[in-house]
């Protein structure tokens, strides 16, 4: 939930460029401390926001393990397999297939990892609609990109959405706003699973 309020802060003192950062966050809290004043000027409701942000995660967190946990013997088995966390198997079968091992893409994409056909026949995936060989070679390929990234997650994240190539080819990141949109939504439901 932080990372909505820093892109909402970083949003707002964008549109706000001649005012400097204190005189924005001033405004933006509706207090203007008096000289000598330390921590004051916080609005009361400030609190509650954290309180609504902290429960909104956690309404996240369960709906999340809730929705996954009829393959959470699978998602332990590839963690294992494949010396990867559990969360981030996780957290991409959620941002891939909201847990449904059903789902497919407009451009072919099949189960809960999402994977590609020729993807899934690369890594021996005979039935990418089965959902315990459809995350063993999720898994496989998102260790296979971790490796080839050097342990780059943001970098893996972004080969599995947009393409290894795309990320050999520009360095980094794409610059493609879906690809970013991923890594970042990834990033947040691992922060979700982790600290819940």
């Amino acid at each position: 939930m932080q990372g909505m309020f820093d892109q909402e802060l970083s949003r707002t003192i964008a549109r706000s460029a001649p005012l400097g950062i204190a005189e924005l966050l001033q405004q933006q809290l509706g207090t203007t401390p008096q000289p000598g004043e330390k921590g004051e000027g916080v609005p009361a409701d400030f609190s509650a926001q954290i309180r609504r942000w902290r429960a909104a995660a956690r309404l996240l967190t369960d709906q999340m393990r809730q929705k996954l946990a009829p393959f959470e013997g699978a998602i332990q088995k590839a963690a294992r397999q494949f010396d990867l966390d559990p969360n981030l198997i996780r957290a991409v079968i959620f941002a891939e297939s909201s847990g449904n091992p059903e789902a497919r893409s407009p451009k072919g994409a099949l189960g809960l990892m999402q994977l590609m056909p020729a993807t899934a026949r690369e890594l021996g995936v005979n039935n990418p609609l089965d959902p315990e060989e459809n995350i063993l070679g999720g898994a496989r390929y998102l260790r296979r990109l971790l490796n080839r990234f050097q342990g780059h997650l943001e970098k893996a994240l972004a080969a599995y959405n947009a393409g290894p190539e795309a990320v050999d080819r520009h360095g980094q990141v794409p610059p493609y706003p879906e690809t970013r949109q991923y890594v970042q939504r990834i990033q947040h439901y691992l922060r979700a699973l982790k600290h819940p």
